[in-house]
């Protein structure tokens, strides 16, 4: 029993030393302060809504209005009315403050990765430092990016399940792996995921070839079979989330093809049901910016970075009479990066840690596992993917023919697959080398290899800094503009000054060509001294009870000094700054003394269509979503956009912000706005989506609605309008909308409400009738003569029918993994006793 206890000890304090890091890193989160993240303050403003709703109801709504005219709330917020799958998530990250819980569940994932593969604790620990603090992780955290975190953090759980199936720990491995991937999926961060799979598809081929080279055929059909039955159970398990979420993708920007000719002159390559092929491919990834992944800033770091008092910009600023302390403030926030994707900007590289990337290359030479090939085999894809459109031959053919590619953007994300097998290339390698299974001499030779390219490769790295210009002025068309626009935003600043101007940029070129060469220093500096720790150890100067520490806090100091750079202590903020960002301006107070909350608000004061924080405290017509619905983009892009009043109407528009003449936000009530619905005089017939678009350009929207010819059929032909009519909202609970009405004779009836036919059904006293697309993207229905109640109910199958799934899948996976974890404690048990006996 002793010796049990004493086995477990350096797990133990492997994973309470895991949990002081990730405290340490963020200790302001202990004290109660905030981070402060920029996209997810746009999903608080998106997000309002479905929580004050939730607050009121107990979970979240289906449906939200608070964006876009309406849509689903499936990529917002969405839950069931079981919350099982949260209880083990919550004991995992012990309750622990945002970002701290989801680093210390990354770091464990890791770690019982490493556990799995067999490494000693300290190599563990060291991984788990490695996967969870490159630089893509903070910057991830710190812009808001939470789901695509977590997906990252239970990825490595999902490899440790699978490795158990592959060594025949068949209930625990299939167990652990659905488990895993259930949490990754759940994650909802669709991208992430599809990564995921294709590391899969090359361990599985990787592994296929092994199976077949050992005559292991049987092991083969066995793991490949139980490996099916994960995923089956983990997709199972979030069938209500991919259900709706599938449904969705068929009516939105991600996956539903406009039924609208393109625009003249408008890009001719988005495919059908994926994206835009240029806008896809933004975020690309340079060749030679791969590179960050052993030196930082090569390319400048952020596009939002921070220069200290010695860089000439600040020398500069002062030079010209600008105030010290504002003069900090200027560079606090100055545009560093120079790289392939300057025009949009970045938050930050890819950086793996030269250490790493050191023991990664030794791992090329010495690990002898057949791990070691899909590791290449990801590394080298994760790389070409993330290089987008600079290597167009490769991505345009994965974007046009792979299955699903085409949903999924900004390729530079795909560098997490290298963050992911970096670190395993290291750990395998130290492992490899601590087990004396290598001769001093093979050892010493690989080593030198080692030392060789790792230097051959920094030297390219400086030797290229002299050719360098530091500006990202070229001819390509998808870079220009990162640096002129940013000279010409100095050069307003400075009253058309362009003397001077001119002269900060020289300043920030000679600031940039600093930063590259200052971290190929530091790089050097790490990778001599891991080289130098790595050389005694083989030369028996250095015992390995010395070497795994020593590498432990070089590699930890050279990433968390990298890390700071991005995440840091001046990322807090308390909760009374952070709710700053959620009071009302003076204009939103105004707005808001209308009793009536069924109306929509237009913004001109901010990018209508990217702005979440309207969302917040009014029914927006804009908003910020990666994925609208394609009804509504389209009728942005022709008629919104172009600020059509009779569209703005039928949206029931009856405030719209402006800029004032003092240059603040001013309310303008709009008096023709046509309320939440209303019966028309005329109904005008379409050939096709075409033509009901080109209708509304100049169609009275009061008085007529333009109805696709298709649903004819769901239409009365004879209706005689009556002007005593009425219809009028009684009711709008976001998943269900009623109406009261009266009429003498049948009338056809708009209502200001977005059209998605994938759940929302029309009643009328009760009985469910049928409904049509109105005015290209709103909805419309025949009412019947006499006094009435019409109800939408928004009740999608897939959600109610997913849940059901949902819940099956979830306890099937419950009870193998429990089944695994007792066998397996038996196997031991029994194993321990055969030991005693012989």
């Amino acid at each position: 029993m002793m010796n049990k206890l004493k086995s477990f000890l350096p797990h133990v304090a492997a994973i309470l030393a895991l949990l002081l890091l990730s405290i340490i890193y963020c200790r302001p989160a202990m004290n109660g302060k905030i981070l402060s993240q920029s996209d997810n303050v746009q999903w608080q403003g998106m997000a309002k809504e479905a929580m004050d709703y939730k607050k009121a109801h107990g979970i979240t709504p289906l449906w939200t209005t608070s964006m876009f005219g309406g849509m689903p709330t499936y990529q917002i917020a969405m839950e069931t009315p079981y919350d099982f799958a949260n209880y083990i998530p919550s004991v995992l990250t012990l309750g622990l403050p945002k970002p701290i819980n989801v680093l210390f569940l990354s770091a464990i994932c890791f770690y019982l990765l490493c556990m799995t593969l067999g490494t000693n604790p300290w190599i563990g620990f060291l991984g788990a430092v490695a996967y969870t603090y490159a630089s893509y992780s903070p910057i991830i955290i710190v812009t808001g990016h939470e789901t695509k975190m977590l997906a990252l953090a239970y990825l490595p759980a999902v490899i440790a399940g699978l490795v158990l199936i592959i060594r025949k720990r068949y209930l625990l491995g299939t167990g652990m792996m659905a488990l895993a991937l259930t949490y990754l999926v759940a994650a909802n961060h669709l991208q992430m995921t599809y990564y995921f799979f294709l590391v899969l598809g090359v361990i599985g081929i990787a592994y296929v070839v092994y199976c077949i080279r050992e005559k292991e055929f049987r092991h083969l059909i066995i793991s490949g079979s139980l490996v099916l039955l994960a995923i089956v159970l983990s997709f199972g398990s979030n069938a209500v989330s991919l259900w709706t979420t599938y449904e969705y993708s068929k009516e939105s920007t991600r996956g539903g093809a406009s039924e609208l000719t393109p625009l003249p002159g408008a890009s001719d390559d988005k495919p059908q049901g994926g994206l835009d092929r240029n806008y896809a491919f933004r975020w690309s990834y340079g060749k030679f910016e791969t590179f960050t992944l052993l030196v930082p800033n090569i390319y400048g770091g952020s596009s939002s970075g921070t220069l200290g008092k010695d860089s000439e910009t600040f020398k500069k600023l002062s030079a010209i009479g600008v105030p010290e302390n504002q003069a900090e403030q200027v560079i606090k926030h100055w545009n560093l990066y120079w790289g392939f994707q300057s025009e949009l900007g970045t938050s930050g590289p890819v950086y793996l840690g030269i250490v790493i990337c050191m023991l990664a290359l030794l791992g090329l030479f010495i690990i002898r596992s057949w791990h070691k090939w899909w590791l290449i085999g990801i590394s080298v894809l994760g790389i070409l993917l993330a290089w987008g459109s600079n290597f167009a031959a490769f991505n345009y053919f994965m974007f046009d023919h792979f299955p699903l590619y085409n949903k999924f953007r900004a390729p530079s994300q795909a560098l997490v697959i290298p963050q992911f097998s970096f670190a395993v290339l290291a750990v395998l390698a130290l492992q490899e080398l601590v087990s004396g299974k290598l001769s001093k001499e093979a050892l010493k030779k690989k080593l030198r290899w080692t030392g060789l390219l790792t230097g051959g490769l920094l030297a390219v790295i400086y030797l290229a800094s002299f050719s360098a210009n530091y500006t990202n002025a070229t001819n390509d068309p998808q870079r220009a503009g990162g640096d002129d626009m940013f000279q010409a935003q100095l050069t307003q600043m400075l009253q058309g000054n362009a003397q001077l101007s001119g002269e900060l940029m020289t300043a920030l070129y000679a600031d940039r060509e600093q930063l590259y060469h200052s971290d190929v220093y530091r790089a050097i500096l790490f990778a001599g001294l891991a080289f130098l720790l790595l050389w005694l150890y083989q030369t028996n100067r250095l015992d390995k009870k010395w070497l795994l520490p020593a590498l432990t806090l070089l590699a930890v100091i050279d990433l968390l000094q990298v890390d700071a750079r991005y995440l840091n202590s001046e990322s807090f903020m308390d909760e009374t700054s952070y709710g700053g960002s959620f009071q009302p301006s003076s204009v939103d107070q105004q707005i808001l003394q209308d009793k009536d909350p069924h109306y929509r608000v237009f913004n001109l004061t901010a990018k209508p269509f990217d702005d979440a924080m309207t969302s917040y405290f009014h029914k927006s017509v804009g908003g910020y979503h990666a994925a609208k619905l394609q009804l509504y983009a389209d009728l942005i892009e022709r008629q919104i956009s172009k600020n059509n009043l009779q569209v703005l109407n039928m949206l029931n528009t009856k405030y719209v912000i402006v800029p004032g003449q003092d240059g603040q936000p001013v309310a303008q009530r709009n008096p023709e706005a046509l309320g939440n619905a209303w019966f028309v005089k005329h109904i005008v017939w379409a050939k096709n989506a075409d033509e009901e678009m080109r209708i509304l350009d100049h169609m009275n929207t009061r008085d007529s609605v333009v109805i696709d010819q298709r649903y004819a059929e769901a239409v009365q032909s004879t209706l005689v309008y009556d002007s005593a009519a009425t219809i009028s909202l009684i009711a709008n609970n976001l998943n269900e909308i009623s109406y009261a009405s009266s009429s003498n004779t049948p009338q056809f009836a708009v209502f200001s409400e977005v059209y998605y036919k994938q759940g929302w059904k029309a009643f009328i006293d009760g009985r469910e009738i049928p409904y049509v697309r109105a005015n290209y993207a709103l909805r419309g229905m025949t009412v019947p003569a006499g006094k009435h109640t019409i109800a939408f109910r928004f009740e999608p199958n897939a959600y109610y029918a997913g849940i059901k799934l949902s819940l099956t899948s979830y306890i099937i996976m419950l009870l193998l993994l429990t089944g695994g974890i007792v066998l397996n404690f038996r196997m031991n048990k029994m194993n321990g006793e055969k030991a005693k006996s012989v």
